[in-house]
């Protein structure tokens, strides 16, 4: 059976339908996006908190919270939830812009009836290699892709990071608040994470850009950043805070 299409719209005057609503023991969102680097992506989430395999034809997004879904409508906000947290790790580690959507999400009931409901977009996209490499890496037991994902729904600063990312390219107000969110000049040249020198013209550059109402006032250091290049360096910063917190929350786990 197959639920009412999100993205239509009924004609005027159609009473609205009454969601279905069932028992779930397996539901899963049915991903859409570039064959290729969803091979790449999908060995770096195979954690509880969400899993990218192959299904057949088919790249599923499966988790033990969509249990708890018992309509379509609620299974689709899920999972472009996990997504969202997903393709927002895939921007900072390999530099992507959203490249993943929710085809459709479908569930089957304890007495084996299926239910699915679509719909569906696209996107075109250029990620790193090297960031790739780096979340299919081993941290602890599972892929960095996986442990960054879980550590986002235990820990609300690990959360904070990724939302002040977001999941496309960074703007310099996004640089100028991600720098400060990581302690600032001082703390991010303590714990070095980047010289005092690269870190003070950064957030000079971001400064200026971000009143360009008043340019004279806030002016360019005398070897501004690129945007690519700020945003660059804003990222490996952004990415050394969180290893460094997500050993914390780690060793916190274990005592």
């Amino acid at each position: 059976m197959t639920a009412t299409n999100a993205s239509s719209s009924p004609p005027p005057g159609t009473p609205k339908a009454t969601p279905v609503r069932v028992v779930v023991s397996y539901a899963a969102a049915v991903l859409t996006g570039e064959t290729n680097h969803l091979e790449n992506s999908a060995p770096s989430f195979t954690g509880s908190d969400g899993t990218i395999r192959k299904n057949g034809d088919q790249w599923v997004l499966e988790s033990p919270r969509f249990q708890s879904c018992t309509t379509g409508d609620q299974l689709f906000s899920l999972a472009e939830d996990i997504l969202y947290d997903i393709q927002c790790i895939l921007a900072l580690y390999i530099n992507a812009t959203p490249f993943l959507s929710v085809h459709y999400v479908k569930f089957v009931t304890p007495g084996g009836a299926g239910f699915r409901q679509i719909r569906c977009t696209g996107e075109i996209n250029v990620i790193s290699t090297k960031g790739i490499a780096e979340l299919k890496s081993l941290n602890g037991t599972q892929p960095l892709g996986s442990a960054v994902l879980q550590a986002m729904n235990t820990d609300p600063r690990i959360k904070e990071a990724f939302s002040l990312h977001g999941e496309g390219e960074l703007s310099w107000s996004q640089i100028f608040d991600i720098i400060d969110f990581v302690g600032g000049e001082n703390r991010i040249v303590k714990a070095k994470f980047a010289s005092r020198v690269d870190v003070r013209r950064l957030r000079q550059t971001a400064t200026h850009y971000r009143h360009l109402g008043n340019p004279q006032k806030y002016l360019l250091p005398s070897k501004p950043f690129s945007l690519k290049e700020g945003t660059e360096f804003t990222r490996n910063l952004l990415k050394r805070w969180i290893t460094k917190r997500l050993t914390r929350v780690q060793q916190l786990a274990k005592s």
